[in-house]
């Protein structure tokens, strides 16, 4: 009998004592002792949401029911339902919707509705100011799990399958990864505490380990791993960096400047040590009208800039030894007139597509396309598009030019926007995509998958955020991902204010 009364009571202690929830769940214990006294039990998951599982089906975007959200553990709310919106960034409270979610007071920081836990008539079962700051603090730490470890993890030792697009108003860089479309991070950029530096556009290296952003408020550009993030360098090179194009070899680099305020001017880098090597000063702008776009021939001996307020284009020769420019001469937009100040056309973007047969020009003011012969520089078709083409992309023969002001209210309302898809080969407008987000900046493929992504600026807000009230000073940018060739949306995903230039690491 005794042995039995010390059964019971071992028994009952271990009722009495459970062990810690972090052992379980996997979140560290404070964090654990919230979300799962707190918030799992609504949310506990309804499906398979391994890492596994979510790469080969990641939910597509119209699956939204607060049930698919399972916060019984830290795999399952990283890898968990594929959301428009991220439960949480690492490293970022701003833009961790978790927070946004359970937050009462904006003056603490940005809330949506409805606010988790449903409010008693009380309010008293809402969560304390202590508890919102274990998880803001969590999550500034990165959100690890109890054993250290932190979200997508194996994504840092590898540089591909990720999309890396520009904020530039909130001076982040913000990370996709393209398989699962989670937001892995958003890497803050600059320098400048309380200035805007806008990211304006960004550049993968060759060999795929740095990605390159130009700061073009903040008149440098900056250099960033893309396995774990990490700033490795800044260069100051003078008023609005805006495009930038890589030797073939990652060792050199030339630097567009987006202005008409004289002097105008290129900037020629030393990619590898973050140098510059020379500039191509214009003391009138009539060289390089509001140079924007840039492509550079494979040998690097010549840079195609664009004028963005000309008639023309602006072939520019390098040295042999690649540590300076030599010589130019202007290519016009339309044969046998005189390159000059003439904003009819708006050169904006330069593409060349692989065959090197082609290059493209974007022009945003006469809303069209024209194709140039690379052996000569002839004009050989002019192709109309919707309203402002600005970035362009190329897959499969394909040529995909982001229209800025597009406009189709039968289509897609008060958005403003359009994907034009030409036929690189044949030189003919097929279609143009509309129905999708407002204002589309960057453009990019995933040859594997056979995906399209888009970023959208949407400053109106006119694609609404996700049960987002205010907080922050403006709409969430937003990620769109369509199938190629159905053009269907796949997926969205918001992320930071104004989305722009992207580069992608397939």
């Amino acid at each position: 009998m005794w042995r039995l009364a010390i059964l019971l009571v071992v028994i009952s202690c271990r009722e009495i004592n459970p062990p810690p929830l972090a052992k379980e769940s996997g979140f560290p214990e404070p964090v654990a002792k919230i979300l799962l006294r707190r918030c799992a039990g609504c949310h506990s998951g309804q499906r398979d949401n391994s890492p596994a599982s979510m790469s080969a089906h990641p939910m597509p975007a119209s699956m939204s029911a607060s049930s698919e959200l399972d916060f019984t553990s830290w795999d399952s709310l990283f890898y968990g339902p594929s959301r428009e919106i991220p439960l949480v960034v690492p490293y970022d409270t701003q833009w961790s919707h978790l927070l946004w979610k359970v937050n009462p007071d904006s003056t603490w920081g940005p809330i949506s509705t409805p606010t988790c836990p449903p409010p008693t008539s009380d309010r008293k079962n809402l969560l304390s100011g202590e508890e919102l700051e274990v998880l803001r603090s969590w999550i500034a730490r990165g959100a690890p799990a109890a054993d250290g470890r932190l979200p997508w993890g194996e994504t840092l030792t590898r540089s591909r399958r990720k999309s890396f697009v520009c904020a530039s108003g909130s001076d982040v860089v913000a990370v996709f990864d393209l398989d699962s479309y989670h937001l892995l991070r958003q890497i803050p950029v600059g320098i400048r505490p309380g200035q805007i530096e806008s990211p304006h556009y960004i550049q993968i290296s060759p060999d795929r380990k740095f990605f390159y952003v130009t700061l073009i408020a903040g008149a440098a550009v900056e250099k960033y791993r893309t396995d774990n993030y990490e700033k490795v360098g800044r260069v100051e090179v003078g008023p609005d960096p805006a495009h930038i194009e890589f030797s073939a070899d990652g060792k050199y680099a030339i630097i567009t400047h987006f202005t008409d305020v004289a002097p105008t001017k290129l900037t020629l880098l030393d990619a590898e040590n973050m140098r510059v090597l020379d500039t191509l000063h214009d003391p009138f702008a009539q060289i390089l009208a509001r140079p924007h776009g840039l492509w550079i021939t494979p040998d690097f001996r010549y840079a195609y800039v664009t004028a963005n307020a000309g008639n023309y284009i602006t072939k520019v020769e390098i040295s042999p030894d690649r540590q300076r420019f030599i010589d130019f001469h202007q290519i016009p937009l339309v044969p046998g007139t005189l390159p000059q100040i003439d904003q009819r056309w708006g050169p904006y973007q330069i593409l060349a597509e692989p065959s090197g047969r082609y290059y493209f020009v974007s022009c945003d003011a006469s809303n069209e396309v024209r194709v140039f012969l690379r052996t000569n520089d002839s004009l050989v078709a002019v192709l109309p598009t919707a309203a402002a083409p600005k970035l362009m992309t190329y897959q499969d023969g394909l040529l995909f030019v982001a229209c800025l002001k597009a406009q189709a209210p039968l289509l897609q309302g008060d958005k403003l926007g359009a994907v034009a898809v030409i036929d690189a080969e044949r030189l003919r407008v097929l279609t143009h995509i509309y129905g999708a987000g407002h204002l589309p900046r960057g453009i990019g493929t995933d040859p594997i998958r056979k995906k399209l992504f888009i970023s959208y600026e949407n400053t109106a807000g006119t694609d609404p955020p996700h049960h987002y009230l205010g907080g922050i000073a403006g709409a969430p940018a937003k990620f769109y991902i369509l199938s190629i060739p159905s053009f269907r949306t796949e997926a969205v995903r918001e992320f930071a204010l104004v989305g722009y230039g992207m580069s992608v690491s397939p």
